[in-house]
């Protein structure tokens, strides 16, 4: 058995939870343009690798920042349902029942919330994420953070502190990702997956390292 860590945004969904979820934060009257203009600028540093991740969680909690657990949970599982699942990769739901029928441990590895980590994993039947970890006090959303975010090399050590939380092994590792900020988690794997890699990741030199798949 085998740790089977997925990135989320662009290789389980094809497409990107924010955006998603932001265009029906705007379609419900919670934000304007304006802040979707601000999470294009955001996103276009991610895709460059150079984003700030902490100032963007920090900035992606606010529209449902003062919602109560109810509310929030009810707009998500909305969110998730209709506009979020139809979007998971054909080939995703196939790779992650492989994993399972082995009994391998897979688990989602993500920078985006994880109250919406939470969502997605449920649909998806998968028990583990580690996602953005937002503090709640009494299940209302703080808008600080209450640990290291998942982005980069920092997948790495919240891969590292959950194997060993849960007396997992890292060897014989899987990692699937799409984009330049996958390549730490990738590295640390035996077994690397480019799922529909962009650009930016089949420019780069470790793409050689990389078995590429389609999904679609």
């Amino acid at each position: 058995m085998s740790l089977a860590l997925f990135d989320m945004d662009g290789t389980l969904i094809d497409g990107d939870t924010n955006d998603i979820s932001f265009s029906q934060y705007l379609a419900k009257g919670l934000i304007d343009n304006s802040v979707i203009d601000k999470l294009n600028y955001f996103e276009d540093l991610f895709y460059k690798g150079v984003l700030d991740i902490n100032e963007f969680v920090r900035f992606a909690v606010t529209p449902i920042l003062n919602f109560s657990k109810e509310k929030r949970d009810l707009v998500l599982d909305g969110i998730v349902k209709d506009h979020i699942y139809p979007k998971v990769r054909a080939g995703a739901l196939k790779q992650i029942k492989f994993h399972q029928d082995r009994g391998d441990t897979v688990v989602i590895v993500t920078s985006t919330m994880d109250y919406l980590v939470e969502v997605v994993a449920r649909y998806l039947n998968i028990e583990y994420y580690l996602g953005a970890p937002m503090e709640q006090v009494q299940g209302q959303l703080t808008g600080k953070q209450s640990g290291i975010v998942p982005y980069q090399k920092d997948k790495i050590t919240c891969v590292k502190e959950f194997a060993m939380q849960h007396n997992l092994s890292l060897e014989g590792m899987f990692g699937y990702g799409d984009s330049v900020n996958d390549i730490p988690m990738l590295s640390i794997c035996e077994h690397k997956f480019a799922v529909n890699p962009n650009y930016k990741l089949l420019e780069h030199e470790f793409i050689k390292e990389c078995t590429v798949v389609d999904w679609s």
